[in-house]
């Protein structure tokens, strides 16, 4: 079982930290237009610390985070088919997220004229990752029917 390794805590935080990005962004607007004079909500301190260069902290957003994360992964340790739900989550996100939609810009971007050499490949690379997708979908799925059996 994946939350038996003795890195998931350390790859858990680390997806969550990348992927709770939106979240972050979402509930430092949301408290900061709620709360416009609050000095916990807006006010970051300066914190200088020897050989490292000057970081902003703000106390909203460091006890939020820190309650997400704490939370979100004491739900993941929780959750009994938790690294199946993982796949099948990682599965669907995977694809449009990470290849689709980025392969899509860079045509549109660089304007690669349809079936030239680069094209081709770009679709090439983009479908096999598709396939990929697929087959760890079908087994994330199937290791969630078997884990219920």
């Amino acid at each position: 079982m994946l939350t038996n390794h003795p890195h998931f805590l350390l790859m858990f935080v680390m997806f969550d930290q990348m992927y709770s990005q939106p979240i972050y962004t979402y509930a430092d607007r949301w408290c900061s237009r709620r709360f416009p004079e609050s000095d916990f909500a807006n006010k970051s301190y300066k914190i200088k610390l020897p050989l490292i260069p000057g970081y902003e902290l703000n106390l909203f957003r460091l006890c939020f985070r820190t309650v997400y994360v704490i939370s979100t992964t004491g739900i993941a340790i929780l959750f009994p088919y938790f690294n199946q739900v993982l796949g099948v989550l990682g599965a669907i996100n995977f694809w449009p997220l990470a290849i689709y939609f980025p392969v899509e810009i860079y045509l549109q971007q660089r304007e690669i004229g349809a079936w030239t050499k680069q094209w081709i490949l770009l679709r090439i690379f983009s479908f096999l990752c598709f396939t990929v997708t697929v087959v760890g979908l079908v087994g994330s799925i199937q290791g969630i029917i078997s884990q219920k059996l």
